[in-house]
């Protein structure tokens, strides 16, 4: 099976071990995963995807919005996995950032009646992780088909994406991809 689509990326990252050796290590937080995903295509994809039919058209898209760079297609994806019992949220023992729950409120409002699941109410962190089934289907297709370089870039990527706090991935995506900013809510306060 070939890497072809930004769904397979979200699968890999979810189960590439990170700051720890084990994989599936729960990923914290909603905006951490949509920044975590930005970066891997802004810095990462380039080096990734040799041997592979991923590239910037069939990964996700990105616009700038009130708390900087973001795509619905992310939580889509989760969604979908969740449903086919792949992905697996729970609530995080990890504090709130303030721009998570304003983010999530306000995709929430901005999103059609119809789409919106209504066991969603108060924000709460989560995290997530691959379930058992989610786990046999990447080890089985993707994660087997990965060259050593791109497990090592995978597990590179996500442990620093780990060790560093929320608060510093923001300072850095505004700092450097300003274009992807300008119509934030918190620009001010993030920028370095």
């Amino acid at each position: 099976m070939k890497i072809n689509n930004r769904r397979d990326i979200l699968l890999l990252l979810l189960y590439s071990p990170g700051k720890s050796t084990e994989p599936n290590q729960p990923i914290s937080g909603r905006t951490r995963l949509v920044k975590m995903l930005f970066l891997f295509r802004e810095e990462a994809l380039k080096a990734f995807k040799k041997g592979t039919e991923i590239n910037a058209e069939n990964f996700y898209d990105f616009f700038p919005w009130t708390y900087g760079p973001f795509s619905s297609q992310v939580y889509d994806d989760l969604k979908f996995f969740e449903l086919r019992g792949f992905v697996d949220r729970s609530t995080s023992k990890c504090d709130t950032l303030p721009e998570s729950a304003a983010e999530w409120e306000l995709w929430l409002n901005s999103s059609l009646p119809e789409t919106i699941d209504s066991s969603y109410s108060e924000y709460e962190e989560e995290e997530f992780r691959l379930t058992d089934r989610g786990v046999r289907f990447v080890e089985d297709n993707l994660f087997c088909t990965l060259s050593h370089s791109q497990r090592a870039l995978l597990q590179q990527f996500r442990s620093r994406m780990e060790s560093t706090p929320l608060r510093a991935i923001l300072s850095y995506v505004y700092g450097r991809y300003p274009e992807l900013t300008e119509k934030s809510a918190i620009r001010e306060s993030v920028r370095v």
